[in-house]
């Protein structure tokens, strides 16, 4: 598996200018080299993210009728629940025949969009968790946010006014178990297939039990990615890539089906994606251009690079 870059964000909540800029630095490597960081130390209570992992897998072992009760059928990315067979995310990444991820959803959206959020009424905790993570998670967002800005030799608070009305969806994925058998894993199949993330900064709670996840290298290897006890993976999606001119990668990475032979138990993720405002025009930042690097994009709204992504994913 690989080493991500492990970045313990604890030092940035100080009022040490130093280590601000110690951790801003490491931030921007980890975000030119991989695109991909592993934090520590990021305030997002354990026990947060453990009463929302319950339950979710709570929910996803309700029987199917159960669960279509909450399913909008207007496919992933209009929020509810997403049943197996209906996306297949790799299409939004240039592989147009991708065969439909091995994955189920429930999506809860905040923000400007018109997405819609469908709350279950079972189990009984899952709406109280829920809303306890979207909390927790959009203060590190905001946290990442003042961290990009400082890594990019900005002012601490540029990014402020295209998130104030952040857009946020909270994805629970749970990928069923994965038999050893042929007939268990369709042909071409993936967990989740190859791609980018569309947006912002994606925040990730790994299952600590199951690994999967793999992110491609600049050199075009798949690695493996280790989950770290407590920690949570971020990555930068294809409009951070824009803001930033390229400086910052937004890495493709899937979810794998284990080896022929081998059997999977079922896996949950806590996906947490991030972006600005919808109306928020998207063009490379000034810190990242120059006579010798001019700006390599056209200004787009966030709001129409998502959904030409979303509508390529759907099945």
């Amino acid at each position: 598996m690989t080493s991500l870059p492990l970045i313990d964000l604890a030092p940035f909540f100080s009022t040490d200018d130093a280590a601000r800029l110690a951790v801003a630095a490491e931030w921007d490597a980890a975000m030119q080299d991989y695109g991909m960081a592993t934090l520590v130390g990021h305030g997002l209570p354990q026990s947060v993210m453990q009463v929302l992992y319950d339950s979710a897998l709570s929910f996803f072992t309700l029987p199917m009728e159960r669960k279509m009760a909450y399913c909008l059928n207007k496919g992933y990315g209009s929020g509810g629940y997403v049943p197996p067979g209906v996306e297949a995310v790799s299409r939004s990444h240039a592989h147009a025949e991708a065969a439909p991820d091995l994955v189920e959803n429930i999506v809860f959206s905040k923000g400007g969009g018109d997405g819609e959020t469908v709350m279950p009424s079972e189990p009984p905790s899952l709406s109280e968790d829920v809303q306890l993570y979207f909390s927790a998670a959009s203060s590190l967002l905001h946290t990442l946010m003042n961290l990009s800005a400082l890594a990019l030799s900005l002012p601490s608070d540029y990014f402020a006014p295209h998130f104030a009305q952040p857009e946020t969806h909270l994805r629970l994925a749970y990928y069923p178990p994965v038999g050893a058998s042929p007939e268990s894993r369709p042909s071409g199949s993936s967990r989740y297939g190859a791609h980018t993330d569309y947006t912002g900064f994606t925040i990730l709670r790994q299952d600590p039990r199951v690994p999967g996840l793999e992110v491609q290298t600049v050199r075009g290897e798949w690695a493996a990615v280790a989950a770290v006890e407590g920690g949570l993976v971020v990555n930068a999606g294809d409009l951070i890539q824009v803001w930033t001119n390229d400086r910052w990668r937004s890495p493709p990475h899937r979810v794998s089906v284990p080896p022929a032979g081998t059997a999977s138990e079922a896996r949950l993720s806590l996906v947490f994606f991030t972006g600005p405002e919808s109306t928020t025009m998207i063009s490379p930042l000034p810190t990242c251009c120059s006579e010798d690097v001019p700006a390599k994009y056209a200004p787009v709204s966030a709001r129409e690079h998502l959904l030409s992504k979303l509508q390529r994913s759907n099945v």
